[in-house]
């Protein structure tokens, strides 16, 4: 095994024992699937890439697409992994996705324009309190800070403008558990919030309006 996949052999000698056959079983699946022609799209390669949120990107995609959603807000943008996500699927359904981040996020910016996305896509940078936004939402996506005050400042502005039949798709609800708080702590008294939580990955919260 070392021979043919020396990079598993590296895993294998420094990757604490518990993890190990985790690791392992991960890196032999990509094999089998790379030997079958996968990935064959943009987002397949991302998901086969392990990064924090690398096994939420097609349920990014999907609720997207699925639910039709035109206007697609994200509150932090980073190195632009859900950007990319987000945009592919906006340019399948004619979509508009506005990304918000107090930093400049360069690489994100440079890999949407390589990958032809620009044209679906407007960047604000600032502090997403601070932005005024008035306009309807279908999709929010929040990974931000992953403080309790300001995720739970974020839902207060930012939920009311998502319609009723929309999506709020929170990451990091496991790795941060203060923002799960804040999500329970806006849901309290909220019947027509319904929020399902996925614990792989460093979480991801799902919540239909």
């Amino acid at each position: 095994m070392g021979l043919r996949y020396p990079r598993l052999a590296l895993v294998w000698l420094f990757c604490p024992k518990e993890y190990r056959y985790v690791v392992v079983k991960k890196v032999l699946d990509n094999e089998k699937l790379k030997k079958n022609g996968i990935p064959k799209t943009m987002v397949e390669k991302q998901m086969l890439t392990q990064t924090s949120i690398n096994e939420h990107l097609a349920t990014l995609q999907l609720l997207a697409t699925e639910l039709n959603c035109k206007t697609i807000v994200e509150l932090g943008t980073q190195l632009g992994e859900s950007t990319i996500v987000l945009l592919e699927a906006a340019k399948k359904i004619g979509a508009n996705v506005s990304s918000i981040d107090v930093d400049p996020c360069l690489q994100a910016c440079s890999r949407v324009r390589s990958l032809g996305l620009k044209d679906y896509w407007t960047f604000i940078q600032s502090d997403d309190l601070k932005v005024k936004w008035e306009k309807p939402i279908d999709l929010l996506f929040i990974d931000t800070s992953h403080t309790y005050d300001h995720t739970l400042n974020e839902l207060r502005k930012f939920e009311p403008y998502v319609r009723k039949g929309g999506v709020i798709i929170m990451h990091d609800v496991v790795t941060y558990f203060e923002v799960l708080h804040a999500i329970n702590e806006y849901l309290s008294n909220r019947s027509d919030l319904r929020l399902y939580t996925y614990f792989n990955n460093n979480g991801l919260a799902v919540i239909f309006k």
